[in-house]
């Protein structure tokens, strides 16, 4: 079980979004590189980068951030935000991703469009509302069920999904259980990160009893609701 700490980037601050909404944006007065190192330097290995000026926009607008992270710490970092052509996935990993978070475009990639980018290097970035796949930064709403997707992206050979409920997004008020537990049972053998409404050490126990591979910890981080260094040891002791 992973614990995967969040940075969203919005002009060049960390911050959380509320539901997914870009007019609810909570600043912190924090360095996205010096929130890395603090990362790092509490034994984590991982960081889930998101350039929310990219996902708004349609391009990647924050890759420096991501090149000066890579440069300056150890973590692996996943990067998503605005990633909606090969060339953008392209420029994330000459950046120094280790993967790629690509949503919107998975939509409608085929095949063929998979065998231009490495399959080890996507995790397919699944957002969500009641069941059904929101694209665009949470903008756009589809007709396509989150089980539907998965069996699509499957049969590309992706196998690492992070799942986002958006509605207990920033909200601390625990993730959804229910959704995570259904799609467990569905897809045993895929990788599943659970992402949206984490809010204590109970919660991440519980998806690591529900088999789920990772935790995405944002805002519980950011408001002291979690302590990441207790957070470990107790998955230690599991």
């Amino acid at each position: 079980m992973l614990v995967v700490p969040a940075i969203d980037i919005i002009d060049g601050k960390c911050v959380r979004l509320f539901q997914g909404d870009f007019l609810k944006v909570k600043e912190y007065d924090l360095n996205p590189v010096d929130q890395a190192k603090v990362f790092a330097d509490m034994g984590l290995e991982h960081l889930h980068l998101i350039d929310l000026d990219g996902a708004k926009e349609g391009a990647p607008k924050n890759l420096r951030v991501l090149e000066q992270i890579v440069k300056s710490t150890s973590l692996k970092v996943d990067f998503g935000g605005g990633l909606r052509d090969l060339n953008s996935v392209n420029l994330a990993i000459s950046a120094g991703a280790w993967k790629v978070n690509l949503g919107s475009m998975l939509l409608q990639a085929n095949e063929s469009f998979m065998n231009d980018i490495p399959t080890q290097k996507v995790i397919a970035a699944v957002d969500c509302e009641h069941l059904m796949v929101k694209t665009n930064g949470w903008q756009n709403q589809t007709r396509v069920r989150v089980d539907e997707l998965l069996n699509r992206l499957l049969s590309m050979r992706i196998e690492h999904f992070t799942i986002t409920d958006i509605s207990r997004d920033g909200t601390l008020t625990a993730p959804a259980f229910s959704l995570y537990e259904d799609l467990r049972q569905k897809f045993p053998d895929v990788t599943i990160w659970a992402s949206g409404g984490v809010s204590s050490v109970a919660d991440v126990i519980n998806l690591k009893k529900m088999a789920i591979n990772g935790a995405i910890v944002g805002k519980a981080y950011y408001e002291n609701k979690i302590n990441l260094k207790e957070l470990l040891q107790c998955l230690q002791n599991e």
